[in-house]
C-alpha cells in the first residue's frame, strides 16, 4: 500500500503544481500536498530508523537527547498537517491570511515539547484528536460560510473541499480509534483523497479553464 500511496502523492503534488502555473489561487493546494508528501517522508524514515529501535531499547521510558528532539520533529510535522488544512480553508474560503492558525501551530508544537513526558503514548494522541477537531471546526466553518455565499466554485474551491472531506473522515473513522493503531485505514482514506483529487486537477489542466 505504501508505494501506491507515495506514488499517487507524487502526482497529486506534480498535477497541483502544474494547476498553479495558470491559476495562482491553487498554489496553496500545491504547497500543503508537497508538504504531506515531503512530511509524511521524513516522519517515517523518524519513526522507523529512530523512534522504534528507541522505543525497543528503552522499554517504554521517555525519551532523552537527540532521540527525543526527532520525536518532536515527528510531532511537529505530523500537527504542521493538520495546521495546514485549517489554514487552507481560511485562505481559500475566507480569503484571509492563516496568520492565525499559524499562531496557534507554534503555541501547540510549544506545549507538547514542553509537556513531554506527559504528552506521549494515549494523551499524545487525545491531544493530536483536540488539534484535528479544532482545526475541523475551523476549516468546515469556513467551509460553510463560502457555501452560504453561493460563490462558483473552481479548482482550487473543490480541492481544498475534498482535502477538508477527507479529513472529516479521519476524524469519523480511524483517528476515533486512535491515531497510532489504525494508520492502515487513514492510508486507505489517503488514497481515496489523491484518487479523486488527481482528475479534478487533471481536468483543470486540460480545459485550462475554471
Amino acid at each position: 500500500m505504501i508505494p501506491t500511496l507515495y506514488g499517487l502523492a507524487v502526482l497529486s503534488a506534480v498535477l497541483a503544481w502544474l494547476v498553479a502555473r495558470h491559476r495562482p489561487e491553487h498554489r496553496p493546494i500545491a504547497w500543503l500536498l508537497g508538504y504531506g508528501l515531503a512530511s509524511d517522508v521524513v516522519r517515517r524514515v523518524i519513526r522507523l530508523n529512530v523512534l522504534q529501535p528507541a522505543r525497543a531499547e528503552l522499554g517504554g521510558a521517555p525519551f532523552t537527547g537527540w532521540v527525543r528532539v526527532a520525536g518532536h520533529v515527528e510531532s511537529a510535522l505530523f500537527v504542521g498537517w493538520i495546521a495546514g488544512v485549517a489554514a487552507l480553508a481560511v485562505w481559500i474560503f475566507g480569503r484571509r491570511r492563516p496568520w492565525g492558525v499559524l499562531a496557534v501551530y507554534v503555541v501547540a508544537v510549544a506545549v507538547l515539547v514542553a509537556g513531554y513526558p506527559t504528552f506521549r503514548g494515549e494523551l499524545l494522541g487525545k491531544a493530536y484528536l483536540a488539534l484535528q477537531l479544532s482545526a475541523l471546526c475551523v476549516s468546515i466553518g469556513f467551509l460553510l460560510r463560502w457555501f452560504a455565499s453561493r460563490e462558483r466554485a473552481t479548482v482550487h474551491h473543490v480541492a481544498t473541499g475534498l482535502i477538508i472531506i477527507t479529513e472529516l473522515s479521519m476524524l469519523a473513522g480511524p483517528y476515533r480509534f486512535g491515531v497510532f493503531t489504525t494508520w492502515e485505514l487513514a492510508q486507505s482514506m489517503l488514497i481515496a483523497l489523491y484518487v479523486t483529487i488527481i482528475p479534478v486537477q487533471g481536468v483543470a489542466i486540460w480545459r485550462r479553464t475554471p
